[in-house]
Formats: C-alpha cells, structure tokens, sequence
C-alpha cells in the first residue's frame, strides 16, 4: 500500500510543477482554444491513463534500452534540463522579498535539498513528495474551487480548434517523458493490479485540477507568465505563491532524481552529473519563467515523443517479433 501511493505521488509530483500550477502550461495547452478545451482535457484523461500504464508496466525493458540508446539518453538528460530550469525560473518568479538575503537563503534551501536527493535518491524523494504532494493537491482544489465562475466564459470555438487535439497529446506525452525513467524506476515494487489502480486514479487526479484550473482561467487573461496567480488577491494569492513554490521544488526533485540516475548508468564522474542535474538548470532558467513553458515546452513535446517510442514501443514491436520467428522455428 505504502508503494502504492508513493508511485502515484511521485507521479503526480512530477506533472504538477510551476508550469501546471501557475497556469501557464494550462493556458499553452488548452485555454487558449476556448471552450472546446474541455474535451482535450478529457482527451488527456484517457493518454495520461494509457502512457502512465505503459510506463509502469513496460519500465523495465525501457531502462535496459535507455543504457544503449544514446539518443534517448541525450535528450532525456535535455528534457530534464529545460524542466528543472522552467522550475527554478518559477522560483526566481515568486521570491520577491525585499530582502535578498531572504531569497537568496531559499535558493540555497532548494540547492541543498537537491543535493540530498542526488546523493540519497528514491528513498529521500519519497519522503519529501508524502508531505509536500498532499497539501499542495488539496489547497490547489480548494483554491480553484473557490474562483470558479461560468458566467464570463466565451462558449464559441475558434479556428485554431483543429489544433487542440494535436496540444492535448503533446501535453501528455511531454509530461510523461520527463518522469518516464523515475516512473519506470519506481513502479518496480508494485503488482499488475496496483500499476492499474496508479494509472487510472493519477490520470483522473490529474484531469479534475485541469478542468478546475481551465474554468478559471478561461475567466482571465492567458498573456501572463503566471495568468492563475494574477488573478488573486490578498490570503488566496499567498497561498497560490507557496502553492507555486511546493510545485517547483516536487517537480525539480523528481527531475533531479531523473536525471542523475539516468547518467550513473553510463558515466562515473560525479561531478559533471552533478552540473548537469543541478547546475546547469539553475543557470538556464536565466532564460526566465515565460519563454522557457511558452517556447521550449511545445519543443521538448517532440523530444518526448521520440523517447516513448524509442524506448516503450521499439522494444515491445522486437520482444513480438522474435517471439513469432521463434514460434515459426518450433512449427518448421
């Protein structure tokens, strides 16, 4: 039981970072196509349903390969860069204390937790995401809850609506792929039955927040680098800016711990995974918060398409094809 909801929180961690909770990712998305989002979210129930599935229950065989697919390899260790600096770009985003002292310690703060889990790993990470995944889930959907409205929302569609499909996959695939070697890590432990129930409950979890966060945006403006947070005052806004924050520091662990194991399989220098996990990120997201979600996300989508396949459905199309020549040797 307990592996159970550490994979689903690990999961739901991963999905739920700066982009998705300060609703710039929403609004790339799906907002941005009006009212017809709704259906691409219920399209995305049903992707993230099936990918999450596929992750778990065909990990294994994905990070033998991930050990021989340089490719793979690379541009996962990119895809994990670009988040990791879209999350620390959100930090830099709400730490806007008067006193740098006191930004500059919740940099560091976030730095040597990362360093803790580069060293210590899945067991670390699991402890951080039981706490912090929670209470970043519930105060998300109570805060949505509380600034739905349908009234002002625009129920004509677009012509750009052809395209929300094609969004709404790569949403799903991108959000996949930057967790798909921890998910596959992870998901070790646990049975048929218990990948199922994560995959499905994940996917819905997952589907509620964005048809709430969508119902919300629609009523405001899509042009900011964090268009849920503006819309906020007062108490509700300094919950969504610790909401952002907890979102951040999940997702960049999760990534941490992504990329680090990634490269312990094919290189020995500490040091330079090190930069590569945690330096490097830092450095990028001096790109800032906006450009990275609205210029390199849509980007990394096509990335994560070429490491699904490559590494879930590649190897499942060679294990059937070796198993109908054998069966056909048997037959001779």
């Amino acid at each position: 039981m307990l592996d159970f909801i550490s994979v689903m929180l690990a999961i739901l961690g991963t999905v739920i970072g700066s982009g998705f909770i300060s609703g710039k990712e929403i609004s790339v998305f799906f907002t941005r196509f009006g009212s017809f989002s709704f259906f691409t979210i219920i399209l995305a129930f049903f992707i993230f349903w099936f990918l999450f599935h596929l992750v778990l229950n065909k990990g294994e065989y994905a990070l033998e390969r991930l050990k021989n697919s340089k490719l793979s390899f690379i541009l996962n260790i990119l895809l994990c860069i670009i988040f990791s600096s879209a999350m620390f770009a959100g930090v830099n985003n709400i730490l806007v204390f008067d006193n740098k002292i006191i930004n500059l310690f919740f940099i560091l703060f976030i730095l040597i937790v990362c360093t803790i889990i580069f060293k210590k790993g899945a067991k670390f990470l699991n402890k951080t995401n039981f706490v912090l995944v929670p209470v970043m889930l519930i105060s998300l959907i109570i805060l949505l809850s509380l600034n739905l409205s349908f009234t002002k929302i625009d129920f004509s569609y677009n012509n750009s609506i052809f395209l929300s499909p094609f969004y709404s996959c790569l949403y799903c695939v991108l959000n996949t792929a930057n967790g798909c070697v921890m998910i596959s890590q992870l998901g070790k432990k646990l049975t048929k039955k218990q990948k199922a129930r994560v995959s499905f409950i994940s996917a819905l979890v997952l589907m509620l927040i964005l048809l709430f966060a969508n119902i919300v945006l629609l009523n405001s403006s899509l042009n900011e680098d964090m268009p849920l947070l503006t819309i906020l005052n007062g108490s509700e806004r300094a919950i969504m800016n610790i909401l952002i924050f907890i979102g951040c520091i999940t997702t960049l662990f999760s990534l941490v711990y992504t990329s680090s194991f990634s490269m312990r399989g094919l290189c020995n220098n500490e040091f330079f995974i090190y930069f590569l996990s945690i330096i490097a990120p830092y450095l990028s997201s001096l790109l800032s918060f906006g450009f990275i979600v609205t210029y390199l996300y849509p980007l990394c989508s096509i990335m994560g398409i070429f490491i699904l396949i490559d590494l879930f459905f590649i190897p499942f199309f060679k294990r059937t094809d070796k198993k109908i020549h054998s069966s056909s040797k048997y037959t001779k």
